[in-house]
């Protein structure tokens, strides 16, 4: 295993509410598991399947995570648009086969929506990593988009590129935290509190959904720049 940066160059802004998505672990994972043909439409925890990424593991007070650090960018600008479903009523061609023709849009399949979605324009994403830089490319390489409503057109990957670099990042970066970690976990090396950090509940290793890991943790501020 090698210490890595991993980019994205994007080449439309991406869709995000936080600044520690996307994660780049999460994204390994889920490309893993489709390239097996083992992804579930509607997971559970007892469909729950341990990746074996090309990821080296760290440890923290014996819990687990994959090396990797939060996103890193610097924010251009933030825009806003807004994504909407609304049904024409006057529409004449729709087929309700035998169901009856009324519907409500304000519930189910039918329901009429207007949403914002919160754009952050930046011409590149790294991540510090601990791993196998030719098979993290390679699986990187089926990620055409991050961040959410891909389908709109944000989050576009122009492309993807991993390199091999001296220091390992995936932890600290010049004094600075550069990832969540668990707060509980990390005070019982007796290491004290990293000052100037938010705390907040998260899931500190994928997936994010699964309850037994999310907990309290620290989380780094200095990994994403704004105003640049």
């Amino acid at each position: 295993m090698l210490n890595i940066q991993i980019t994205a160059y994007l080449s439309s802004p991406f869709f995000a509410y936080d600044d520690w998505s996307p994660s780049i672990d999460s994204l390994l994972e889920y490309y893993w598991l489709e390239e097996r043909n083992l992804l579930s439409p509607n997971p559970s925890p007892n469909d729950l399947i341990i990746a074996d990424l090309p990821i080296e593991k760290g440890d923290i007070s014996g819990a687990w995570y994959w090396k990797v650090s939060a996103p890193c960018y610097a924010i251009k600008a933030q825009t806003q648009d807004r994504f909407r479903k609304r049904w024409d009523y006057q529409e004449s061609s729709l087929n309700w086969g035998k169901r009856k023709p009324k519907w409500s849009t304000s519930e189910g399949a039918e329901k009429s929506y207007d949403l914002p979605v919160f754009l952050r324009h930046t011409e590149r994403i790294d991540w510090f990593a601990v791993g196998n830089p030719d098979e993290v490319f390679k699986l990187l390489l089926r990620c055409s988009g991050i961040g959410k409503k891909r389908s709109y057109g944000y989050g576009q990957i122009a492309k993807w590129q991993v390199k091999e670099i001296d220091n390992d990042y995936h932890l600290w970066r010049n004094g600075e935290l550069m990832r969540p970690i668990p707060a509980e976990e990390w005070v019982a090396t007796g290491q004290g509190v990293p000052p100037g950090l938010a705390i907040m509940r998260w899931a500190w290793r994928p997936p994010g959904w699964l309850h037994a890991n999310q907990t309290m943790c620290f989380m780094p501020t200095k990994t994403v720049i704004r105003d640049a």
